[in-house]
């Protein structure tokens, strides 16, 4: 049930208000994070109506402290998380759609695109052209055979000068075949791993690593249990849950725009919540 407005919460909202009185410092980080905002929310518009590439980058090495930490908290943080090369780069969406905060060594960027550049590089660049099977193979394999087969066709079809949304990826899911345990250890043994890792915060626990075969990704759901709900193979430039879209643009100037409007609030008050 909604609490209804009294004098006293009217009250006891104004006292915490003067206490919340912003010092200069902070006024002036708030009034640049607005600049930002709605120089970001005008991209994303002009984006809407032209089409075209999105990739705005701010170097917040150039900006200060208070700056960052008062963009941050109005941000927030997002669901997916990425690392490469075992953290000397990460990144995370924010809750913003196209809004990137990416750490590259001691850089510190927020990039605004459908996902950063860097990424898209990582998957063009990394693992090799095909499935590479030793010649003896082991004992008791069943499923694995078909299974490379299936992906060694899919990786024919892959276009990495493009990344199309629409475009369903073939995916194996391993958690469904018919595997010994023979072909478990060899399918982990022949994919392996490559240097790219993506991480979606939910109802459950969503890992995509990359393979050491450019193209194929190791997708893999758990709960919060720990119990392995979803593990398959998919092939695909990029994992099409990673980058944001056309039709998430108007989510994110929807919420660009509340919160302008929360920070213009707080600066008409002269107090920051």
């Amino acid at each position: 049930m909604t609490e209804i407005f009294s004098a006293q919460s009217i009250l006891d909202a104004a006292k915490s208000a003067k206490k919340n009185l912003a010092s200069a410092e902070q006024l002036a980080a708030a009034r640049e994070t607005l600049e930002w905002l709605k120089g970001t929310k005008a991209l994303l518009e002009r984006t809407m109506k032209e089409g075209g590439k999105l990739h705005e980058v701010t170097n917040l090495g150039e900006k200060d402290e208070g700056f960052k930490k008062f963009l941050f908290d109005t941000l927030n943080a997002g669901e997916i998380r990425i690392v490469i090369d075992g953290g000397r780069i990460r990144m995370e969406e924010t809750s913003v759609p196209t809004v990137w905060r990416v750490l590259a060594g001691q850089q510190d960027f927020l990039v605004t695109a459908y996902v950063p550049d860097i990424v898209l590089e990582a998957c063009r660049k990394n693992g090799t052209a095909e499935i590479v099977e030793p010649e003896e193979k082991p004992e008791g394999l069943f499923a694995s055979p078909a299974i490379f087969s299936e992906l060694r066709a899919a990786l024919g079809n892959l276009d990495f000068s493009r990344f199309d949304p629409d475009e369903v990826p073939v995916a194996v899911e391993l958690s469904r075949q018919p595997l010994s345990p023979a072909d478990k250890t060899y399918i982990d043994k022949v994919l392996g791993e490559g240097p790219l890792e993506v991480q979606m915060l939910g109802f459950a626990k969503s890992t995509i690593r990359q393979t050491s075969v450019k193209g194929l990704w190791r997708s893999k759901i758990l709960s919060k249990a720990g119990k392995v709900l979803l593990d398959e193979v998919v092939a695909a430039p990029i994992p099409p849950e990673v980058p944001s879209t056309e039709d998430e643009l108007p989510e994110a100037v929807k919420k660009l725009s509340d919160l302008i409007e929360w920070v213009e609030l707080d600066l008409s008050r002269g107090a920051i919540a």
